[in-house]
């Protein structure tokens, strides 16, 4: 049995005419805007030839004006779904989630830790908190240093929908293929030889492959 599992392609550091490649190979990519280095032009490029984007500025390569800029671009130019830290300065987040509401996209609200997985409790706190942000869709990415924080990451899935949880690092590597397998919309994954955006993710071919194999024995 083929595999209905959706798997997000992460794109970054690679020119524009690569992301068009890789763009017509895959049926969802996120857009890595802090890591691509896109113009306007090419924002434009890249957003209108495709009906299932994800849009991501993180912080740090930008100030919070250029960011909301550069999301607005991506917003105009057809970005389907739109990805917001829910711990940025709350003026912006808000700022940001109201355009997101208002141009009908969908709205991703994630967090990120890289030191460790919190505490299943805290965990759901997180999610909790994202979904009274008007969230569509909760991610929660962590560091994963042992399997106990690899069973919190996926002990989400009894209590919510619409999330996904994935770990970062070898040990977080089961979440990635398991996050479709239980409800999450779609898992993330890198593409060829393209630089990883995050610690842990697997090849797009690689993981298609993994789930239809795990799939199949059903």
């Amino acid at each position: 049995m083929e595999s209905e599992a959706k798997i997000c392609v992460s794109i970054g550091n690679v020119p524009v005419d690569t992301i068009s490649v890789i763009l017509d190979q895959v049926d969802m990519a996120e857009i890595r805007i802090d890591m691509a280095g896109l113009d306007t032009r090419e924002l434009q490029t890249v957003f209108s030839s495709h009906k299932n984007l994800i849009a991501t500025c993180r912080e740090g390569e930008f100030d919070n004006e250029e960011r909301a800029r550069l999301l607005e671009s991506a917003i105009k130019y057809g970005a389907a779904w739109v990805d917001i830290e829910a711990d940025s300065d709350p003026l912006w987040r808000d700022r940001m989630v109201k355009t997101v509401k208002a141009a009908k996209c969908s709205l991703i609200l994630s967090r990120h830790f890289y030191t460790h997985t919190p505490s299943p409790a805290e965990l759901r706190k997180f999610v909790d908190e994202m979904f009274e942000m008007e969230a569509d869709v909760v991610k929660i990415a962590s560091q994963v240093n042992n399997t106990a924080e690899a069973a919190a990451l996926l002990g989400l899935y009894a209590d919510y929908k619409n999330i996904v949880s994935i770990g970062m690092g070898p040990v977080g590597v089961i979440t990635r293929l398991a996050a479709p397998l239980l409800g999450a919309p779609f898992t993330f994954a890198s593409f060829g030889d393209s630089p990883l955006t995050a610690a842990g993710q697997i090849e797009y071919k690689e993981v298609a492959e993994l789930i239809d194999r795990i799939t199949s024995y059903g």
